[in-house]
């Protein structure tokens, strides 16, 4: 078992056990996953972070925030298995940054919900980020 696992498998623990918050099935649609404000999703989170794992056009685009939709995960990954866990579209093309987000710092998510044809977590922002969201001004590479 590989860490991309065991790092699932301790979110799963942590939102079910000890936040208990259900994680909606891989089928749920977003219509389906309740509203919440990023402070509950702070809580239930117990201080962890939301990764937004960005293609490497995508670098510099959202370094001021975003009012598009996204999806993130609290689970941090392996750059070579990213795209294949989080199902991710794009998948010849390999995510090598990441940004860091703060919950409690989002209007609106929905989730969590386990991914449709991936193994990991994700939540979905509909109003986007503010950049007050971003914890640091710019991407981490992955190593």
């Amino acid at each position: 078992m590989g860490s991309n696992w065991l790092a699932t498998l301790l979110d799963q623990e942590m939102l079910e056990t000890v936040s208990g918050i259900t994680i909606a099935p891989h089928s749920a649609s977003i219509s389906d996953l309740p509203p919440k404000s990023g402070v509950e999703v702070a809580r239930e989170l117990r201080g962890r972070l939301l990764l937004r794992y960005v293609l490497p056009n995508q670098l510099g685009l959202f370094t001021h925030g975003s009012q598009a939709d996204h999806w993130v995960t609290p689970t941090p990954l392996t750059k070579e298995d990213v795209v294949s866990w989080l199902s991710l579209p794009n998948p010849g093309i390999a995510r090598t940054h990441v940004m860091l987000l703060d919950p409690s710092r989002i209007n609106m998510i929905q989730g969590p919900k386990w991914i449709r044809y991936g193994s990991g977590i994700e939540y979905y922002l509909p109003e986007g980020f503010p950049e007050e969201a971003i914890l640091q001004p710019w991407e981490i590479e992955l190593r």
